[in-house]
């Protein structure tokens, strides 16, 4: 049995092409659907989603990302108790209709805890995926989106910067894309967000199958910091293979809201991760 939950914010075509892609997939008897909805579905969009699942969970507030769908994967874990969890953006397709035999498979040759697939994507969504690994790093980054708060936070700040990046993109040639998806199986690496499987080993492990206290972004670095710690099994494989729309949800708001909102939730995921890794060293320590 595998669930599928999905994370549904605003765009309910993605969602529903997203569940299409599900139902495509051979062996339907072995599969369930959760759609956790961070409080944006009108009752129309509601009833054409029940068309195809009624594991419906309304959330009152919009909870982010790991909260959400910690939530989802509860209810699956409670409802299917699923050799696999499967926690997918809404903006995401899966291309394999033979999924459930590949994974199986890949499952049986390396017992994974966590595996990620091939990302075919318009942007920069691959596997494996650079995680920010090293508190000097994190620092920096940290650094970065406070610069990034406060250029967004003033029109007139804003608007001066929006015209020396144009100016700099007519001078410097478009630059290809930097990453490239694994072209082989992979351990122990870090995965991309937009899709994770969880196996029964791992979720039987953890209260929660993502960090809890995160509203959105970097949660591709707590779970590698969980991997490190329990020394878990990350797979990454290009045999199973997915689509990914890359952000649609978050498009959806307004160009310079949309960065404030990204920097901010950024600088906060981080600064937590920060917190998280100096306890890990001082435990190291004692």
């Amino acid at each position: 049995m595998i669930s599928f939950v999905i994370l549904h914010y605003k765009n309910v075509d993605d969602t529903l092409e997203c569940i299409k892609s599900i139902i495509k997939l051979k062996k339907q008897n072995n599969i369930s659907i959760i759609i956790v909805d961070n409080h944006t579905l009108s009752k129309n969009e509601e009833y054409k989603i029940r068309e195809y699942t009624d594991n419906i969970i309304l959330l009152k507030e919009n909870l982010g990302f790991a909260k959400a769908n910690n939530i989802g994967c509860k209810y699956a874990i409670e409802k299917y108790h699923p050799d696999y969890i499967a926690v997918i953006n809404n903006d995401t397709l899966i291309l394999e209709k033979d999924f459930n035999k590949k994974l199986q498979q890949l499952y049986d040759k390396y017992q994974f805890d966590v595996f990620g697939p091939y990302i075919k994507s318009p942007g920069d969504s691959v596997n494996p995926f650079y995680t920010y690994d090293s508190l000097s790093i994190i620092n920096k980054e940290i650094r970065n989106c406070k610069i990034g708060i406060f250029i967004y936070s003033h029109k007139i700040i804003h608007n001066i910067y929006k015209n020396i990046i144009k100016i700099k993109h007519k001078i410097i040639k478009k630059k290809k894309r930097m990453f490239q998806n694994g072209k082989e199986d992979q351990l122990n690496v870090s995965l991309h967000g937009c899709f994770l499987v969880f196996s029964k080993k791992y979720y039987k492990r953890f209260e929660n199958v993502f960090y809890n206290e995160t509203f959105l972004y970097h949660e591709e670095e707590f779970l590698s910091d969980r991997r490190d710690k329990y020394n878990l099994i990350y797979l990454y494989s290009p045999k199973i293979k997915i689509y990914h729309k890359e952000g649609q949800s978050s498009k959806m708001i307004d160009s310079r809201e949309r960065k404030l909102f990204i920097y901010k939730n950024r600088k906060e995921s981080l600064e937590k991760l920060k917190i998280l890794k100096i306890g890990r060293k001082e435990n190291e320590k004692n």
